[in-house]
């Protein structure tokens, strides 16, 4: 990806919007691909590490973080700068929570599979349940995302209810999108639509609140318009993947996808104009306008918007990929002569 200059972001802010996995995830994505914001990204990345069981990375990202602070020491040694990192000291090394953590994760562990051991042997389907679930919330938390998948795809044969098969599900799609693994996630998401249409009071709330995620999925396929499409049928009130995409982040990825593959008709019906969408857009409210612009001939207008965003999507770890692409698509339908032009702003703002 692209590296993102002069980015106006505040860190902390920003990451206080995501909670475990997907604060990591963004934090290290930042620090890749924004120099400006890198120590801090990793410092936070560091303290929010901590709170899982997750010691390789917390070795790596203190590696990342002792680098770029050598790195910056011998460009300039007499420079301080808090935006840059220039001029901190290097955050030592907590040789202590590694080794407590190592022998608590441990411990937690062994007496998670004991428990599971005697919950076979001496009780109900429920109560093995929610050990196999417990035993795959360790792992996620520890970083062991495929052998999380294991356990809580484990916990379905003892599933006694239907909102207990959802819920497997959910845990599935959440740490499916934690590995990209994109197919896996569609996958899973056909399949509890399939199951939750066996019943009236999941067939209409069950593809709801997945559409999020599907979104996400084609999204990291590269098939943009059913990128859109999953996206816009995303309901605010149904919304319950906040902690891993917020919903002002929905926005833009609806918003870009639509932009690059939908017809005039198509883009006001079911983006400008939807009423379930609605509430999102109000959250980015320049996205909207690009949209609004585009649609109404304004090319312009919408070519500024789409400058003052850039610095913005391109931080996003889920659409930073797909950026050139989508910006590409867009300017390919506006004139030939705002194309150009777009082009070669964007390169001289660039060099």
């Amino acid at each position: 990806c692209r590296q993102v200059e002069g980015a106006s972001l505040h860190l902390t802010s920003y990451a206080d919007r995501y909670t475990e996995i997907p604060r990591l995830n963004r934090l290290k994505f930042i620090a890749k691909v924004c120099p400006q914001l890198r120590v801090q990204a990793l410092e936070l990345a560091i303290d929010h590490v901590k709170t899982t069981y997750n010691v390789k990375l917390y070795d790596e990202l203190y590696k990342s973080l002792s680098s770029e602070m050598g790195q910056r020491r011998t460009e300039d040694r007499d420079e301080a700068s808090t935006s840059t990192g220039r001029g901190r000291r290097t955050v030592a090394y907590d040789t202590f929570w590694v080794e407590d953590n190592t022998i608590e994760s441990s411990l937690m562990l062994q007496e998670l599979d004991a428990e599971l051991n005697f919950k076979k042997s001496n009780s109900g389907v429920a109560n093995v349940r929610r050990i196999l679930e417990e035993i795959g919330d360790y792992h996620e938390k520890s970083g062991n995302l495929q052998t999380a998948v294991k356990f809580y795809a484990r916990a379905r044969r003892y599933c006694t209810s239907s909102d207990n098969v959802i819920n497997m599900f959910r845990n599935l799609i959440r740490v499916s999108i934690y590995m990209a693994n994109w197919w896996q996630v569609l996958t899973y998401v056909d399949e509890a639509k399939q199951y939750a249409f066996g019943f009236e009071n999941l067939a209409q709330e069950v593809p709801a609140r997945l559409s999020c995620a599907a979104g996400l999925a084609n999204l990291g396929l590269k098939i943009y318009k059913s990128a859109a499409q999953n996206f816009l049928q995303t309901s605010i009130g149904r919304y319950d993947y906040e902690k891993i995409v917020a919903p002002e982040d929905v926005c833009f990825y609806a918003g870009l996808c639509a932009l690059a593959t939908f017809d005039r008709e198509r883009l006001q019906l079911e983006a400008i104009n939807s009423e379930v969408f609605k509430p999102f857009f109000q959250l980015a409210p320049k996205m909207w306008n690009t949209m609004a612009k585009f649609y109404e001939g304004q090319f312009e207008c919408c070519k500024v918007l789409l400058r003052e965003i850039e610095n913005q999507v391109r931080v996003d770890v889920y659409l930073a990929p797909h950026v050139d692409k989508l910006y590409q698509m867009i300017l390919a339908r506006m004139p030939p002569e705002v194309s150009k032009r777009v082009r070669r702003d964007s390169r001289n703002k660039n060099n």
